[in-house]
């Protein structure tokens, strides 16, 4: 279990999930799908799994552009998670509740059984979590799952660290965690603190 993760209640589900009151989350997630859209991944029946997805708020997004993507997701608490869904993904969405790094410990894929993960995505969720657990995450990552493509939108300046807030937000060094087994091949600003946040995306070395 991550060290922040008793910080994270149901509650918390409401203020990052479709229906946040919060209007720079959602030009967060419009600019995530574009961005995955202009990089031509987005393809019918690929499986799209977003860790700590709260209530699919990107996964909306991203399907709002292909509906006919497969949907996967975690976070901690699934009732407040679909409560916090559009419905337009609400029954789409595959669900496992449970929290990340406890997930990749199970050391399998406990959703797609042996079907490929085409595309994780990881967008304001990793800066939660301490950075032991982080380097875990990302070492299951790149050599259990092995998903095609990795899409990050993280903090990736230390100046944004800030970890004794109730939520922290860490800054984890994500390039010496993937590059061994992947690829850089696209970034981009975001429009909310460009000093603090970027879009990055990753395919798997060949």
């Amino acid at each position: 279990m991550s060290e922040y993760k008793n910080r994270f209640d149901r509650a918390y589900q409401d203020t990052v999930g479709y229906f946040t009151e919060t209007k720079f989350l959602k030009t967060n997630s419009i600019e995530l799908a574009k961005f995955l859209n202009d990089n031509k991944v987005l393809s019918d029946g690929m499986n799209i799994f977003e860790i700590g997805s709260a209530g699919c708020r990107n996964l909306k997004f991203i399907h709002d552009l292909n509906s006919s993507v497969n949907l996967f997701a975690n976070d901690l608490y699934e009732d407040a998670s679909r409560k916090n869904m559009h419905e337009s993904v609400k029954e789409k969405v595959n669900f496992i509740e449970m929290d990340t790094l406890s997930m990749f410990e199970k050391d399998k894929n406990l959703i797609l059984g042996d079907n490929k993960i085409d595309l994780l995505l990881s967008s304001d969720h990793l800066m939660h979590i301490d950075k032991k657990s982080v380097i875990s995450i990302l070492e299951h990552i790149c050599t259990k799952w092995k998903p095609t493509y990795i899409a990050l939108r993280e903090l990736v300046s230390k100046s944004g660290e800030e970890i004794n807030r109730q939520y922290p937000r860490l800054h984890h060094d994500y390039e010496k965690g993937l590059s061994n087994h992947y690829d850089l091949i696209s970034e981009r600003e975001c429009s909310n603190r460009p000093d603090w946040y970027k879009l990055s995306l990753y395919k798997v070395k060949s």
